[in-house]
């Protein structure tokens, strides 16, 4: 009975480690990838052990063959390498750890060297082509790594903005590809915000300098020296009989949560074929021909194309163009003139005016309701009283 349980719990203790081994790898393989796995984890194990068997193996052996039988002798060796190696392994997720922290501290390295002028995403492009060590992933996929130490070094943090903290002043001419590459979701919402909420800050502060000026004309007597410049906001804002005060109403900004909340809808967190591969990032369409990215499941008897923009600063002018002037929107317009009323010179919440974008999309109220759980879901509201560093802008 004794030996019975014995055996029993040295067999229970020899399983569970043997569950811990595999769960071990399974966790890392799933954490980091199966090649980076192979590649950066286990390579330290072959080589610990090509190790042992170059210079430890005959000195073992011969101890075995004088001092030991041999039956004895290879079922002690046996169970030895197999308790290294379970011990051994216990390390893996440590070595992962160094052999990645010494891959981001080169990367850093690369970010250094180019002194303090900010680099393109073309040069950071080219240079890290040329690096030996980058070559092992794709050039898009790189390119993503570098920008998001680029970010890191700057101090440009998301949880910082959301204490209140400054927005970097990063405009980025595109996204880049690599971003559909990243597996975690949540690095990729974060780069994606980081991306668009510089952009949507600085068209929101240029519609904030365009709206006092307003006022400040709108309390002369006179407003011929101002003229061609009204002529220009009218036409802008489709404004009709020159309107002052519609014109007022409708100059005014889009809540950064907002307009993130659509783009993050329409684009996919930028990964949707339109968002890389022409700005695409709120869906607009357009009925001139061979201007815009025909959808692959555009019916045969429709003309309508994806718009398409050189920069990102393109699509979210032409967004908020459109929310400030498209009949659709008036209801909106109207709710945020009523949020105006009572917050003059404040932000304004953009889950409160959600409820007025339900023409936006053939969806209807399915629609809010899906950009009501991505402002909510990713707290977007934390975004709507951000502002821009007050230093020179960075574009790249």
């Amino acid at each position: 009975m004794i030996n019975f349980i014995k055996n029993f719990f040295i067999k229970y203790t020899f399983l569970k480690k043997i569950r811990n081994f595999f769960s071990i790898i399974i966790e890392s393989t799933k954490n980091h990838g199966f090649v980076k796995f192979i590649a950066r984890t286990l390579s330290p194990t072959i080589d610990f052990f090509r190790y042992i068997l170059k210079y430890l193996l005959n000195p073992i052996i011969n101890f075995f063959k004088t001092r030991i039988s041999k039956p004895i002798a290879v079922k002690v060796f046996s169970y030895a390498v197999l308790v290294g190696l379970i011990l051994f392994t216990a390390f893996i997720p440590s070595l992962y750890k160094a052999t990645n922290n010494v891959k981001n501290v080169n990367q850093n390295n690369l970010m250094r060297e180019f002194g303090n002028n900010d680099p393109t995403i073309d040069q950071i492009l080219k240079r890290s082509f040329f690096k030996e060590e980058s070559r092992k992933l794709s050039i898009d996929y790189q390119q993503v790594l570098n920008l998001m130490n680029l970010f890191e070094k700057s101090g440009y943090n998301l949880d910082r903005v959301r204490d209140g903290g400054p927005v970097s002043n990063f405009f980025l001419a595109k996204f880049p590809e690599g971003i559909t590459e990243l597996d975690n979701l949540e690095q990729r919402k974060r780069i994606f915000i980081q991306i668009l909420l510089p952009v949507i800050l600085s068209e929101n502060e240029k519609i904030r300098t365009d709206r006092r000026k307003l006022t400040s004309i709108m309390n002369l007597k006179s407003y011929d020296k101002e003229s061609l410049w009204l002529k220009e906001q009218f036409d802008r804002y489709k404004v009709k009989d020159n309107n002052y005060k519609e014109l007022l109403k409708r100059m005014d900004v889009i809540p950064p949560s907002l307009a993130l909340a659509q783009a993050a809808y329409e684009s996919a967190w930028g990964t949707s074929r339109f968002a890389v591969e022409g700005n695409a990032l709120f869906g607009q369409w357009t009925w001139k021909e061979n201007t815009g990215i025909v959808p692959e499941r555009r019916p045969e008897n429709e003309k309508y194309e994806v718009s398409k923009f050189n920069h990102i600063r393109s699509a979210v002018t032409a967004y908020k163009n459109n929310l400030n002037s498209h009949p659709f929107y008036e209801d909106f317009r109207k709710e945020r003139a009523k949020a105006r009323m009572l917050n003059p010179f404040g932000s304004i919440s953009g889950h409160r005016l959600v409820d007025h974008l339900g023409r936006y999309s053939i969806r209807g109220q399915d629609y809010v309701v899906g950009l009501k759980k991505i402002i909510e879901q990713n707290s977007l509201n934390d975004f709507d009283k951000s502002i821009l560093t007050p230093k020179r802008s960075s574009s790249i």
